[in-house]
């Protein structure tokens, strides 16, 4: 269903289907890693780092929706320029938002394409050997290119089905661990210090980036929709899958053994026999439903780059398709760029830093600039988005 404001025709999204665009893009490639990123400073209590990080990740996500709610209808393209707008001046507000939407938009960029790099890295070291990396990223890219085929409706619809597909096997899969659990491997439940408990949970927040792309999606939610009460349920979601498969990988190869293995939750699923001997190779099923939360992860974040760059030139439908496909050549190199895994890794951190710096940052700044320009709550516009 369309609606119209400014203008410009947006899609009412359902707050069903907003949790399930912020809890597909969250589950992606770091499920893999998680276990092992998750025990490398709070040791047994590695499963109290999840919990910590949707902390964060909640009050970051709900200055957002804030925002959402203080520009209805608008996305941060769109209502960046009138929070840094001067009464006097309105064209400065274009040139002053100018570095935080090309922040924005690059982080989406180059966060496709180190998570199809990761992709590609599992995929070609577990199950199709022979096959070239570069064959793997393109084959995502593709996938990636063929959403951006379609308007911002296509999204929440496939999102939508794809969620189902990706969460209750994932948390099969971590409930069928627990038949090798060796629950004294959680303890003592904690004895690390505090620094080490604060550097964990913020190792923690990387893990649920994602939910920036939020800025964009917010502008088409229903009026009717609670944006709240989606990003609760969307960061829960998460929350709740995250903790389960760090507590299956501590229970059943203890903290020390995790920190020797590449994929952690790869060797986990390798270990789990379903009952009945349904499946004798559970990780080939586990693989083919990794495939489609990192395909939401990368497709949500590649699309949502190209949707901010359509709105920020004023362009429509086929702007973004050529786009969409003309970038991906930059992309792919971006993609290939780290030389090993070692790299990667180092990437991936560095980009989960610029993620939590990002997420709360923007927010932050943001609100803090309307409330020294006299333009903080404004409880009339939220009634109005609430309809």
């Amino acid at each position: 269903m369309k609606k119209q404001n400014g203008g410009n025709a947006h899609f009412s999204f359902t707050s069903w289907q907003q949790t399930c665009l912020i809890t597909s893009t969250l589950i992606g490639v770091g499920v893999l890693t998680l276990p092992r990123t998750a025990t490398s400073r709070l040791l047994e209590a590695g499963w109290i780092v999840p919990i910590l990080g949707s902390i964060g990740a909640y009050f970051a996500l709900w200055m957002i929706t804030k925002l959402s709610r203080r520009f209805p209808g608008m996305t941060i393209i769109e209502y960046s320029p009138l929070v840094w707008a001067s009464p006097e001046n309105p064209r400065l507000g274009k040139i002053l938002s100018l570095p935080w939407i090309f922040i924005y938009l690059m982080f989406l960029y180059v966060i496709s394409a180190i998570s199809s790099r990761i992709f590609g890295e599992v995929v070609v070291t577990s199950v199709l050997l022979n096959t070239p990396l570069e064959v793997i990223i393109i084959t995502m890219f593709l996938l990636a290119y063929f959403l951006c085929l379609h308007e911002v409706e296509v999204v929440a619809r496939v999102n939508e089905i794809l969620f189902p597909l990706i969460l209750f096997p994932v948390l099969f899969i971590a409930f069928a661990s627990f038949q090798k659990a060796e629950w004294n491997h959680l303890f003592p439940l904690v004895r690390v210090p505090g620094k080490s408990m604060l550097e964990g949970a913020l190792e923690a927040t990387y893990s649920f980036s994602g939910y920036e792309i939020m800025m964009i999606y917010f502008a088409f939610a229903q009026r009717t929709s609670n944006k709240e009460k989606a990003g609760f349920f969307g960061i829960l979601i998460t929350t709740v899958v995250y903790t389960l498969i760090v507590v299956a990988g501590i229970t059943v190869f203890g903290y020390e053994e995790l920190q020797r293995v590449t994929w952690p939750t790869l060797e986990l699923v390798k270990t789990t026999q379903v009952p009945g001997l349904i499946l004798e190779r559970l990780e080939s099923a586990f693989l083919a439903v990794w495939v489609a939360a990192v395909f939401t992860t990368i497709a949500n974040s590649y699309y949502t780059f190209i949707y901010g760059l359509r709105q920020f030139f004023g362009k429509g439908i086929v702007f973004q398709r050529i786009a969409a496909l003309f970038l991906l050549i930059p992309l792919f190199f971006i993609a290939l760029w780290p030389q090993n895994i070692v790299e990667i890794f180092k990437v991936s951190s560095l980009i989960g830093l610029g993620g939590l710096c990002l997420n709360i940052g923007i927010p932050l700044i943001y609100w803090i600039v309307l409330f020294l320009r006299g333009k903080g709550w404004d409880e009339s516009k939220e009634r109005k988005a609430d309809g």
